[in-house]
């Protein structure tokens, strides 16, 4: 599932090739894929002008002019790519296609997903802010301060690791980062939150930040599906710990082994982080 740095890569890389552009025609080709129906969809973005692009957690948001919004999830195989624009057949798993028009140039991006799972969601004025708040996301991952990483941790019950897939405690963290950050950081994934001291967190906090922004440097992890507009990430060339178990801990030399944690597959090393 693509993560943070992966949504912060798309954003990025989408922002560069629609800022400016108009949503001329919208096609459906898989009504779930909408959160609403399809016409409500199509009518609150056709005619609307690209005027940001940018991440909310692991949300992919377009701002668009008079006040509407996309709302992108990836889910699990959510991708984005550009092609021409569909007479009679679509690209393989592209579920939505929107035709962007700047001047006299024209562009198709699509929306592919493999699995299904991802949603698309379009808001008229004052609507976007009702469905952020019931979302009620904490605060960025990438962005929250070490006080802030402090008292949402400390505060919440549970273990660790599934304290930081809660995207209403730290809102960006999914299995790739959680890992390599609590490797990094060297606390165990099953360690009550509640427990850390600050200066535990402080180092947490400062291993995570290192560890997203390199990922955003390298365009994301690329190990099964994701797939930016510009093509594969290479972060996963420096994963420590995440899908390596039964290989040797890179600091200690113990073997790294695998749990469950919050029904997610879950990689430490039980002697660095006990």
């Amino acid at each position: 599932m693509p993560e943070l740095p992966e949504a912060e890569t798309m954003a990025r890389e989408l922002a560069a090739k629609t800022l400016g552009w108009k949503i001329a025609e919208v096609l459906v080709n898989f009504a779930p894929i909408v959160a609403s129906d399809w016409q409500s969809f199509t009518d609150l973005l056709t005619g609307r002008e690209i005027e940001l692009v940018k991440r909310i957690g692991k949300w992919i948001h377009f701002v668009l002019t008079q006040d509407h919004h996309l709302l992108i999830h990836l889910k699990m195989t959510g991708q984005f790519h550009f092609d021409a624009w569909p007479s009679s057949e679509w690209p393989s798993h592209c579920h939505a296609a929107f035709r962007l028009t700047h001047q006299s140039q024209e562009q198709t991006l699509f929306y592919k997903d493999t699995r299904k799972f991802g949603r698309l969601r379009a808001f008229g004025p004052g609507q976007l802010e009702i469905f952020l708040n019931h979302l009620n996301l904490g605060p960025d991952a990438l962005l929250a301060s070490a006080k802030d990483y402090h008292e949402r941790l400390v505060n919440t019950k549970g273990k660790l690791k599934a304290v930081l897939l809660d995207q209403t405690v730290l809102a960006g963290f999914g299995n790739i980062y959680a890992d390599e950050s609590l490797f990094a950081a060297k606390l165990s994934p099953l360690r009550e939150a509640k427990t850390l001291t600050l200066e535990e967190v402080k180092n947490l906090h400062g291993q995570a930040q290192r560890i997203l922004k390199k990922a955003i440097d390298c365009r994301g992890s690329t190990v099964s599906s994701y797939q930016a507009p510009e093509g594969a990430g290479s972060y996963q060339d420096h994963h420590k710990a995440y899908g390596k178990a039964g290989q040797p801990c890179p600091h200690c030399g113990q073997v790294l082994v695998k749990t469950v944690v919050a029904g997610r597959s879950t990689v430490f090393c039980p002697k660095c982080q006990k």
